[in-house]
């Protein structure tokens, strides 16, 4: 199972979020926050419906055009 921190961006069911808060002890739901055009939206979501952002955490060369 991945760990997640406090300020880290997610995606759950396919929007991205950021981790408002996490706890120390079971059980693992973590209250995520996003902006919306209407306004602020909140969720607690469990642990494993959570999806790290791939595009900061995988590595690439982007730099084969220099």
């Amino acid at each position: 199972m991945a760990s997640f921190t406090v300020g880290e961006e997610v995606l759950y069911q396919g929007r991205r979020y950021v981790i408002s808060t996490a706890p120390a002890q079971p059980p693992y739901r973590y209250r995520l926050v996003a902006t919306t055009p209407p306004g602020a939206r909140m969720v607690w979501a469990r642990a494993e419906d959570l999806h790290k952002i791939e595009a900061y955490t995988r590595p690439h060369d982007d730099t084969q055009c220099i």
